[in-house]
């Protein structure tokens, strides 16, 4: 009897350890992502030009004449979708660097800026302040609303485009990346 007691304990603890592990796998399987290795001594625009998995972001800055601007001023925080996020996008890399998309392009790579320096904890701090629901505007006075869904904080630009945080807080010389994992595009 005590045998079998002990052996459900033991399957009981097995079977909470591989639940557990699930979990976990599965958390990571939603991210899809690794935090990329920027330099936090270098700016925005080289660490995005450097990076395999962010540097159609640079293109795109570069395409509307922000490079000079990304290279020295800030703070800012940048919104970051991924190369392979801007290549599934209708208005993709292709798009965006054709000299005759320019002003578009603009309004496209202002909405990935926003002015100062926003941490991923500075948005929860303005999700609580507005009762779940913050705004936060852009590089070109578009409003991004910013929300918290199940622990993850989310960017709804003014079509219903909804982008979440996939890494956060990488800390550059003059601002700071978070990764998104959609495109917005502006009105």
């Amino acid at each position: 009897m005590k045998t079998n007691k002990n052996l459900a304990i033991i399957l009981f603890a097995l079977l909470l350890s591989v639940a557990s592990f699930g979990q976990k796998n599965q958390k990571r399987a939603n991210m899809n992502v690794v935090n990329p290795k920027f330099d936090a001594t270098k700016n925005i625009i080289d660490n995005l030009t450097a990076s395999q998995n962010y540097s159609s972001l640079a293109k795109v800055f570069k395409a509307a004449e922000f490079e000079q601007m990304l290279r020295e001023e800030g703070p800012y925080t940048i919104l970051a979708p991924s190369n392979d996020v801007i290549s599934r996008s209708s208005e993709n890399l292709e798009f965006m660097t054709d000299p005759k998309n320019i002003h578009r392009t603009k309004d496209i790579a202002a909405y990935y800026m926003i002015p100062g320096k926003w941490y991923a904890s500075d948005f929860g701090k303005l999700i609580r302040m507005s009762k779940g629901r913050g705004e936060i505007k852009t590089a070109d006075g578009d409003v991004l609303i910013i929300t918290l869904e199940n622990s993850i904080i989310y960017l709804t630009d003014a079509k219903g485009n909804k982008a979440k945080l996939v890494f956060t807080d990488a800390i550059q010389s003059n601002g700071i990346i978070h990764g998104i994992d959609k495109t917005f595009s502006p009105n």
